[in-house]
């Protein structure tokens, strides 16, 4: 491995590149998978993705799902990452119901190998990501100007560079339409909420003879905001607790930041304050906080696009392309107020706010005679209202560029692709640190005066529940403003074709270099990059950028054709060597072949080497924090050996607090970080797979593809996390240990704050599978059946946070904020079956998703007696649209998701901070209504 920032590419590259994506001229109303093979007959030569090299066999030997326009329309889909939802091969990430995490951004993973992992294409050529961790946002591509979409999953990095170690997805716009295209529709749900506006419309013709063509298109969609609190099953955090028999069961629970204010320190000193002032012992079953139902449950968006595409045959030669896109999306997350969380806060006992049967508790602990005591207060602070984050993010890009043909056959193109992503934060609803401490201190001869007047200080009263004034807050509360700017610079050239005619068919060849400058840019508020507040994540400022020159080279190699045993037999192959201004040199590669012994049937396989050097954020991200959820083994329990309690007192437990030490929240503050000595990721992947199109029995495809991905020195937080890195410490019970060192600090409560996990390149990824399509198509009862069917069976899903720690192998599990986080199902498989007759069709689509165990069950942390929901059962979800062409020119269409109104399961505390169950995977909207209608001109 070679850190080189400077180094001078020998090759002397142009820089970047990406193919002419022809789009497949699929002929079925939906097309999830790949068409029949009688391309010489039917097809032009075309470029499928997976592949530079233009070919007549559409099926490709990396699996390739296709997803069509006709698609997206029986879905009533406006938004994008709802296109994908259909494929077994992407599971669920942060998207418009997954309020915490998540901002309302739409990504893709692929493979459930993380977003970063996915490279997103728009016609073949890069998108620029929205923050500096350089992941796309979906919601910046125009679901009503897709053509189609090309999915193909496993390593693609020696086809398209770095990003695509699990797949990449390639969205491909139309970019020849004519005439005009108005579409609107309305949707709700059963309740009468969650309400989805959208209008949009597509103008395109042709000039100069036809030798031009220019489309445009608008968009405004607007999603509107729904409440945890009006859904039953989300309207109360639920957390699972014992009955008196000792059986598991679900109460009401949540923070134990609570209105009242709770006061607490050493030697089991913890309190709250009730409504006439007086303490009151703390019990966390009683008085825990339900912050559950003023979060948001679907995230409201505003959205705003524009989007010109043209074209112009400059000679019989030389075509010139170009491509102008704009979004404006608007998203709003809420969370309820402020846990205002602080350890060792003075606090002056002359507050002239504070009873005196409190005063005379607190007295207890001045042991000096100073009026002051330090004690931790945790207080929810209602009075400042919910916490409102307001992202404002704007999308440019913009490319331009020349292709054409050569008198050989070859064909190339030249282009430059510029993009910017400018994202607005605006906060709501932060809590000052400094000033509520200066607020708890008061004037010895005035206490209704501050003891520091600075920043006109305001006495506060945080005893007791809504006893914060309007002036206490506006002293208290404060906005915060970050911004974040991104910019991606691509430009590049390749030549592709048949070089030469072999004796089993054409020699195909592709060439191309590329340059890409990455560059990213987030300024947090003043406030949040000092650490000073309470309510959203803090973060220092992160700043930086690369840039890379690659070189590429892709060949088809026929070896025999038209023979017995053997209708064609070939073999591909492809490199790229990448040179990055912060990881060095980087070569990645493929190698694969396809056998037909007959027309009806073909064997395929692949093996491939990609890599993935870090991203800005994963490089120089300025220390954030954040708050997972941990168990510390340092707390009191009957499992608790003799050694790991002297080795807490190590730590910093307190000596008086040792034995009924507990950590007083599931989640736990940690520092995260970038690393600027960070390398390359690597991956190692292989696939072999059938393709069965039997002449026998017309319109059928019959698929099946194993495959293997093996993600090395993979970019993770320090240790893989907090809960492995306490694990690691846990087994090695050193103070001088690495993973026990970061475990110090502690406040003097003893319990664990700002832990440090920066980036490192120390976890492994292991997916494999197998993946399997059906397609079949046939005329019956008057009309036209069509049937598609995905599905995956997952074999391995292994995580391992770092070298130190186990394998822990998530297939068929879903975590409890720990090790495996969303649903991991063995199976998953999705089918439509559209019938067409004349002017009507009706289409209902099947997702079926298997059941998962409790991670903590699978890995023997617990046993299934003791836990009240141990497996979630399997799930199906069904979705009907109906359209009727009206005339030649209207077409209306009307959809129901969720038909049968099924209910998200209950998982107590969820995972990954979600409402009581999986919002990522599971639906928590419940049965949707869509109406619309579609009109050309």
């Amino acid at each position: 491995m070679t850190y080189n920032k400077g180094r001078t590419f020998k090759a002397g590259l142009l820089g970047s590149t990406a193919s002419v994506l022809a789009a497949m001229a699929l002929t079925t109303s939906v097309a999830y998978a790949q068409d029949s093979q009688n391309a010489d007959a039917e097809f032009e030569e075309v470029v499928v993705t997976g592949s530079r090299i233009p070919r007549k066999d559409l099926i490709a030997n990396s699996p390739v799902n296709v997803i069509s326009a006709e698609e997206i329309n029986v879905g009533a889909f406006v938004e994008v990452d709802r296109v994908l939802d259909g494929l077994p091969q992407t599971a669920s990430s942060n998207g418009p119901t997954t309020n915490n995490p998540g901002n309302g951004q739409a990504n893709v993973n692929l493979r459930n190998l993380g977003t970063a992992r996915t490279l997103v294409l728009l016609n073949g050529r890069r998108m620029v990501g929205t923050g500096a961790n350089g992941v796309v946002d979906l919601n910046n591509i125009p679901p009503a100007l897709i053509k189609q979409v090309e999915v193909v999953t496993g390593g693609a990095s020696a086809v398209y560079g770095s990003d695509a170690m699990a797949g990449v997805v390639n969205f491909i716009l139309k970019d020849d339409f004519e005439g005009v295209q108005v579409n609107g529709q309305y949707g709700l749900s059963q309740e009468g909420d969650s309400e989805r506006y959208n209008v949009d419309f597509t103008l395109g013709g042709n000039f100069a003879d036809g030798r031009g063509n220019v489309v445009i298109y608008g968009n405004y969609l607007k999603r509107a905001q729904t409440l945890a609190g009006d859904r039953d099953f989300a309207a109360v955090q639920l957390d699972e607790f014992s009955d008196d028999n000792g059986n598991p069961i679900f109460l009401p629970g949540g923070s134990s930041s609570i209105p009242q204010g709770r006061f607490s320190g050493s030697g089991g000193f913890n309190f709250l304050v009730d409504d006439n002032g007086n303490p009151v012992a703390y019990d966390g079953s009683q008085h825990a906080y339900n912050f559950a139902p003023v979060n948001n449950l679907q995230l409201p968006l505003d959205r705003v696009a524009v989007t010109a595409i043209g074209n112009y045959q400059l000679t019989d030669g030389i075509n010139m392309f170009a491509e102008m896109s704009y979004t404006n999306n608007r998203i709003e997350a809420q969370l309820a107020a402020t846990p205002f969380s602080e350890a060792n806060v003075d606090i002056d006992l002359r507050n002239p706010y504070m009873s005196q049967s409190l005063r005379n508790l607190f007295a207890t602990r001045d042991d000096d005679g100073d009026n002051i005591v330090q004690l931790t207060i945790n207080r929810r602070m209602l009075e400042a209202g919910p916490r409102l984050n307001i992202d404002n993010n704007k999308m440019h890009r913009y490319v331009v560029g020349f292709n054409g043909d050569l008198s050989n056959g070859m064909n190339w193109e030249v282009f430059y692709n510029y993009g910017k992503a400018e994202q607005t934060q605006r906060q709501d609803g932060n809590i000052v640190i400094s000033r509520f401490k200066a607020g708890l201190l008061v004037d010895p001869d005035d206490p209704t005066q501050c003891l520091n007047p600075v920043n006109g200080c305001v006495v506060i009263n945080p005893f007791g529940e809504g006893n914060m004034t309007e002036e206490m807050i506006n002293y208290l509360k404060i906005a915060a403003t970050n911004v974040t700017m991104v910019s991606q610079q691509q430009v590049g050239a390749t030549i592709a074709g048949s070089i030469m005619e072999l004796p089993a068919g054409d020699l195909g060849f592709a060439a191309g270099v590329e340059y890409r400058k990455e560059r990213a840019e987030t300024q947090p508020d003043t406030f949040l990059a000092t650490g000073d507040v309470d309510g959203f994540n803090a973060g220092l400022p992160t700043k930086g950028d690369y840039d890379v020159k690659e070189i590429y080279l892709e060949t088809v190699v026929p070896i025999l054709s038209g023979v017995a045993g053997a209708q064609y037999l070939g073999i591909e192959a492809g490199v790229r060597f990448s040179d990055y201004s912060t990881a060095g040199g980087v070569t990645s590669y493929k190698i694969g072949g396809e056998w037909r012994p007959i027309d009806d049937l073909k064997f395929r396989g692949l093996y491939q080497r990609a890599v993935r050097a870090p991203n800005v954020n994963e490089l120089f991200l300025g220390a954030s924090n954040s708050f997972p959820g941990a168990t510390d083994f340092c707390n009191a329990t009957s499992t608790r050996t003799a050694a790991e309690r002297a080795f807490c007192l190590q730590l910093g437990v307190p000596a008086d607090q040792i034995d009924t030490f507990q950590q007083q929240d599931a989640q736990i503050e940690v520092l995260l970080g970038g690393n600027p000595d960070l390398f390359e990721e690597t991956s190692t992947t292989w696939s072999v797979g059938a393709v069965l199109t039997p002449e026998a029995v017309p319109g059928l495809t019959v698929t099946a593809d194993y495959y293997s991905i093996i993600v090395d020195d993979a970019i993770a937080t320090f240790g893989g996390g907090l809960q492995s890195t306490m694990d690691a410490c846990q087994a090695a019970l050193d103070i001088n240990d690495p993973f026990c060192q970061v475990l110090t600090t502690r406040r003097t409560d003893g319990q664990l704050e700002k832990v440090p996990l920066f980036n490192q390149n120390i976890a492994k990824f292991t997916a494999k599978g197998v993946d399997f399509s059906v397609a079949y198509n046939f005329d019956a009862l008057g009309g036209n059946f069509d049937i598609k069917m995905l599905g995956t069976r997952f074999l391995e899903a292994i995580t391992q946070g770092s070298p130190i720690v186990d394998e822990q192998d998530c297939v068929g599990l879903i975590g409890v904020r720990t090790v495996c986080g969303r649903a991991n199902p063995e199976w998953a498989f999705t089918t439509r079956l559209t019938y067409t007759i004349e002017d009507f069709s009706a289409s209902i689509r099947h997702r079926y998703i298997d059941s998962v165990t409790d991670e903590r069950v699978a890995f023997g942390t617990r046993d299934a007696a003791d836990t009240l929901v141990p497996v979630i059962p399997s799930v199906n979800y069904f979705d009907l649209g109906l359209r009727y062409r009206l005339s030649e020119n209207i077409a209306l269409f009307t959809n129901v998701d969720n038909l049968f109104d099924k209910k998200a399961p209950i998982f107590g505390r969820g995972v990954a901070g979600q409402l009581n169950t999986d919002a990522g995977t599971y639906d928590v909207v419940g049965r949707r209504f869509t109406f619309g209608f579609r009109a050309n001109f």
